[in-house]
């Protein structure tokens, strides 16, 4: 037999086989890599997805806050204005004591811990102004504390809602 003959007949065969197993090979790694772009793709929207649940999460419960802020500070004030005029303050006590409640438990659902810290610093200032002893307009010290840390707690509050409602940067 000649060895030219050979060439002729076995190459073909040989290239045949070797194209096939390229061919496969190279499927095989086009198959990964899209395997591998879906699982990122999958994370991201994973990720999309926890993240928009807890701007969710936190929207609600920060506007809830403020709002229990502002009605701890009116409540405490009125508390304090039935106490030291001499007037029945029952019904005050009572609303300030459930204000209270409500603002000690969605403070601790705050994420952030500099609002959180400032939160819980309203509520006792205003506490603190509901048991001076003194009339509103004999002593404004404890007020003007409540006012204070209650403005602090809210704009802590409004400046976090602001970023998360705030424009979103452009992928």
């Amino acid at each position: 037999m000649d060895w030219k003959w050979t060439v002729t007949a076995v190459l073909p065969v040989i290239t045949l086989v070797l194209g096939g197993w390229l061919n496969q090979r190279s499927e095989e790694h086009r198959e990964t890599a899209a395997l591998r772009r879906e699982e990122r793709l999958r994370q991201l929207e994973r990720d999309h997805v926890r993240l928009d649940r807890r701007e969710s999460f936190e929207l609600t419960h920060l506007v809830e806050v403020y709002d229990a802020l502002r009605k701890a500070n009116t409540a405490a004030l009125m508390f304090r204005v039935k106490r030291t005029s001499g007037d029945d303050a029952d019904a005050p006590g009572r609303e300030l004591t459930e204000v209270n409640r409500q603002l000690a438990s969605l403070s601790k659902l705050i994420l952030d811990d500099d609002i959180r810290r400032k939160a819980t610093q309203a509520s006792i200032d205003a506490n603190g102004m509901a048991i001076d002893p003194a009339p509103p307009s004999d002593n404004l010290e404890s007020a003007v504390k409540a006012q204070k840390s209650l403005g602090e707690a809210q704009e802590a509050i409004a400046e976090r809602l602001r970023e998360i409602y705030g424009p979103r940067p452009s992928p």
